[in-house]
């Protein structure tokens, strides 16, 4: 027997009906759009995220189109007609009278869904994908020039091509590693061990040596493009480079028997974000050109054999060294005593020491000075007299000496703008013995004290203005 035909009134039903199934339609579209995005973005049906999605579109799950069966397989249910009712659209059948009132639901249904897949959607970065080079876990970003920026964290979790957790498989592992190669350092059993680096890089693929903190006895690097981070340096002779193209960073020095860290001879490097405290002799050692110095923490210097306890030597030009902190150097305790200082140079039987910028730094309780320059044995001779030798510019000195800055026998230096200030200052700077060409300006003393004190033999050429007190 044939089924009855529905009344008028059945037939509204069927007509709101069938105008519910195609807004439920038109709002599934979209909705599978992107779902299918995500499967072409690498995103798994899986993902909490996702099931989050298909639970909100349950309510809408009988009306969407067939693209998606894949994902949500709609219900066929008989209604309270003696057979489904057909609504022209292929796959999609309607079971119960939905009001207004359903129809608005789920039009905000659908909207809240759409929003879920869209952060579903959105991806971080893969790995090495738009990042810095300090942040790309890959990345060996070599320096280029002392104004290079280093990196100023960590680079993180690195891309190895070996790890070494023992003592007896570093010689190995160095000794294989390429241009391009990371080698990484971890454990608790390297402590005892002496690396030795003399195998190079190349200037867009340096060598890696990379240490999440693990403690080796010293570091030997003697090969160029070559890259040292996150190691502690502790016991040995400390942390000795040379070459060109170095970066030292990340790292730190402590306990040694000799400064904590030397690059000698160095040219175009970077000494950057090291820790480096209670070494001999001195925290950084640097000779060479075009050597950046920045970002380093120094203190707690020792004098061993007799020697001397600084926080920085410099010797050869070009180098920048700027933002470092050096504090809390004594010379109590000894027979006899060190001298301590946050920055000296003076003349050797190397190059001379010429354009040299010393800038921004922190230098805090040293018993001795801020900065000594010497040239008692030829005067700093070679240097070329058409510029400053060293710029030594906004740096804050609270040493123990009695004065902050001493240039002896050291022409063409140039300060500018330093803060003084120490319990035993009786004047900021002293500029004696044919230093001369010196340019001063712009410096201040505390609780007032003179500011500059130049011999007669120093005046030829110089410049004294604008200090305070005058």
């Amino acid at each position: 027997m044939n089924s009855p035909v529905p009344t008028t009134s059945t037939g509204s039903h069927v007509q709101r009906r069938a105008r519910d199934a195609r807004i439920g339609l038109l709002a599934s579209i979209p909705c599978c759009w992107v779902v299918m995005a995500t499967q072409q973005h690498g995103m798994e049906a899986s993902s909490p995220c996702c099931w989050v999605v298909m639970a909100t579109f349950f309510p809408l799950g009988r009306r969407m189109s067939p693209t998606c069966r894949r994902w949500v397989t709609p219900t066929t249910t008989a209604g309270p007609y003696p057979a489904p009712v057909n609504i022209a659209v292929p796959g999609l059948r309607v079971a119960a009278p939905v009001t207004r009132r359903h129809r608005v639901m789920q039009v905000w249904i659908a909207a809240l869904g759409l929003l879920l897949i869209g952060g579903c959607t959105r991806q971080s970065p893969s790995a090495g994908q738009n990042l810095p080079a300090s942040q790309n876990p890959g990345s060996s970003q070599s320096p280029s020039s002392p104004n290079s920026a280093p990196a100023t964290n960590q680079s993180g979790p690195p891309d190895c091509r070996r790890t070494v957790i023992r003592a007896d498989d570093v010689p190995a592992a160095l000794n294989a590693a390429s241009p391009g190669t990371t080698v990484c350092f971890t454990g608790h059993d390297l402590a005892d061990t002496d690396v030795a680096m003399n195998r190079p890089g190349s200037a867009n693929a340096p060598i890696r040596l990379f240490a999440d903190g693990a403690a080796v006895h010293s570091i030997h690097v003697s090969a160029d493009h070559v890259i040292v981070e996150g190691f502690t340096v502790a016991g040995g002779d400390g942390l000795f480079a040379k070459g060109t193209d170095l970066a030292i960073r990340h790292n730190t020095v402590q306990d040694t028997q000799r400064s904590g860290i030397t690059c000698d001879p160095c040219q175009n490097s970077i000494i950057a974000d090291n820790t480096v405290h209670h070494v001999a002799t001195a925290g950084i050692w640097i000779s060479g050109q075009q050597i950046a110095v920045r970002h380093n923490t120094v203190s707690g210097t020792v004098a061993r054999d007799n020697g001397d306890a600084d926080g920085m030597r410099f010797f050869g030009n070009g180098h920048r060294i700027t933002d470092n902190t050096i504090t809390d150097i004594s010379a109590a305790g000894y027979a006899n005593p060190p001298h301590p200082d946050c920055f000296q140079t003076y003349d050797s039987n190397g190059p001379p020491t010429y354009d040299v910028v010393i800038m921004d730094n922190t230098c805090r309780n040293v018993d001795a000075q801020c900065l000594i320059a010497t040239g008692d044995k030829s005067g700093n001779s070679g240097a070329p007299t058409n510029g400053p030798s060293i710029r030594f510019i906004g740096n804050t000195c609270a040493s123990n000496g009695a004065q902050a800055v001493n240039i002896r026998r050291w022409p063409n230096v140039e300060l500018r703008d330093n803060k003084i200030a120490g319990p035993n200052i009786t004047r900021g700077i002293i500029i004696i013995d044919g230093s001369n060409g010196c340019i001063v300006v712009g410096n201040t003393t505390a609780d007032g004290r003179p500011t500059v004190d130049i011999d007669n033999s120093s005046r030829q050429g110089s410049q004294v203005v604008h200090n305070s007190p005058g």
